[in-house]
């Protein structure tokens, strides 16, 4: 069975869609969405028969379904804030909208070439891509069940994860995402498909005393099959030692073609001299973690000092100096703090430690980058950001800072899907409140306010009292009118960071090269904090 509607052929025996004779590569789930949606043209699809259709006897997230949806408007070509084939009914579902012919024998056509993304102009973002090998390494289990060595398992899990990402044949989901799935059992299958992977790698670590076990175990996900899983005993003190191991036992297993040089550039390298400092930076960096989580700044302050300590014992443990960096850009950013200056002096000098150490390590260009931006140096961070992209295409926050770089320097377009491709890539982030925050910029900066405006919600929702999120949020509402949302926005605003607001109203932190955006930009808030004024 095939069906055309608009420029479009989609054929159910072949799975194959064609858009303007070219043919699109899409995912199995949307193609299988998309399906659903054509062969129900014209009836509204709730929510629950849509889940039920992709994800049979599977519970799933919302943000699941709306990346399944997005990607099938992508795969058509539609438009969402104006759209010709497939509608949004709020509160009610979706409906495909097209008219939808039906044929048998529908005339073949030519065949082109695949365009790996959109159907249209070609767009390759690396091989952070649709048709790459996917993996997820889930957070190992801490067998002691001891709160206290959560640290342990979890820097396991995440140096094992960044060692992958190096590997140019996998997209790994980011640490952020997997890391969410901690029940003490799991369905690879249920996770492989809401992650969107093709294998899983899961682990434990028990400690006695000097000693270690560690197990870890490959599993692909749609069949449930094991690949491998082996058993690790040994000193703490070679503890370090066993990501090089899974990585390399990964990458042979899944992808045998990998060469050995390859595998050599993938290994990590700590060179950690000191395993007290080691363990410190790991403890540095979930303190990190929990005052994004907690929306707690005096925890940045702690894993800073943890991680300075760590310095001090081992001047050359990098998840320490990663720690300082990005903990002092955030707290920079926030502008929450009279101290500025000497955080941003902070962050610039733990990166260039980074850098330093290793400079082939993405995340050291990823820190300068972001302290570019934040002194509005936009083209410089756009350098430091791409050198970044580069060196580890994998990296979630790497897209999505390079999102926000490009929709500040006016290719609000290519922002828009960088940041798309990295809440792909980590569906369940630790960052996804800034990702949808990123994302209701970008939208701002396309003149789509109101899709920005949905973005900043779901932002808010996650993080309340982040400290750009009421900013955007009042810029938008106030271009489709609606001051009083906007006034209320620069209350809640004022509350969090009266200095972050003051200095977009003084001009002096406008997040945008171009001067007629800037000033438009600049007008919606000012229109917005009178309102506010006279409430």
């Amino acid at each position: 069975m095939r069906f055309s509607f608009t420029d479009c052929v989609l054929d159910l025996e072949r799975r194959e869609l064609r858009r303007g004779g070219m043919v699109v590569h899409t995912r199995a789930k949307v193609f299988d969405m998309l399906s659903f949606l054509v062969a129900n043209n014209g009836r509204v699809l709730n929510r629950e028969e849509l889940l039920a259709h992709g994800w049979p006897g599977l519970t799933v997230s919302d943000g699941t379904l709306s990346s399944c949806i997005q990607g099938v408007r992508k795969a058509i070509g539609d438009d969402g804030r104006n759209p010709q084939q497939l509608k949004t009914l709020r509160g009610q579902g979706f409906r495909f909208i097209a008219d939808v012919h039906a044929e048998e024998e529908l005339a073949q056509a030519p065949r082109m070439q695949i365009d790996p993304g959109t159907g249209s102009a070609p767009h390759n973002l690396g091989h952070a891509r649709d048709d790459s090998l996917s993996i997820a390494v889930l957070p190992f289990a801490n067998l002691n069940n001891d709160p206290k060595l959560d640290y342990l398992a979890d820097g396991l899990a995440d140096d094992v994860t960044t060692a992958l990402s190096r590997f140019k044949a996998f997209t790994v989901i980011a640490q952020s995402s997997s890391f969410q799935y901690r029940e003490p059992i799991r369905d690879a299958k249920a996770i492989g498909i809401e992650l969107d992977v093709d294998y899983i790698l899961e682990g434990s670590v028990r400690c006695d005393n000097d000693m270690f076990r560690a197990t870890a175990q490959l599993t692909h996900a749609s069949t449930t099959k094991h690949i491998w899983a082996t058993n690790y005993d040994g000193q703490i003190s070679q503890l370090f030692a066993l990501q090089d191991d899974i990585t390399q036992k990964i990458a042979t297993n899944i992808k045998p073609e990998i060469d050995l040089a390859e595998i050599r550039r993938a290994s990590s390298g700590l060179n950690v001299d000191d395993l007290q400092a080691q363990e410190m930076a790991w403890r540095a960096r979930a303190l990190m973690d929990r005052a994004r989580l907690e929306a707690d700044i005096s925890l940045y302050d702690d894993g800073i000092e943890l991680a300075k300590q760590a310095t001090a014992r081992d001047p050359r443990c990098r998840q320490a100096w990663w720690t300082i960096a990005v903990a002092s850009h955030n707290l920079a950013f926030g502008r929450q703090r009279k101290d500025t200056e000497a955080l941003l002096d902070q962050a610039r000098d733990a990166a260039e430690k980074l850098r330093s150490l290793d400079r082939n390590d993405h995340s050291a260009y990823l820190a300068l980058g972001w302290v570019n931006f934040i002194e509005r140096n936009f083209e410089r961070a756009l350098t430091n950001l791409n050198h970044a992209y580069e060196l580890n295409p994998n990296c979630t926050m790497t897209l999505m800072q390079l999102g926000v770089i490009l929709t500040s320097l006016g290719e609000a377009k290519s922002g828009y899907e960088h940041l798309r491709r990295a809440m792909r890539l980590s569906p369940r982030d630790l960052w996804l409140g800034f990702m949808f925050a990123a994302q209701g910029f970008t939208c701002y900066a396309l003149g789509r306010y109101e899709e920005g405006i949905e973005f900043i919600y779901r932002a808010i929702e996650r993080e309340p009292q982040a400290p750009a999120n009421h900013v955007i949020l009042a810029a938008c509402l106030a271009e489709i009118g609606d001051l009083n949302g906007a006034a209320a926005a620069i209350g809640k605003q004022r509350r969090i960071s009266e200095g972050y607001f003051v200095e977009y109203l003084d001009g002096k932190r406008l997040p945008f090269k171009d001067p007629k955006l800037a000033e438009r930009y600049a007008a919606a808030l000012i229109r917005a904090a009178e309102a506010a004024d006279r409430h």
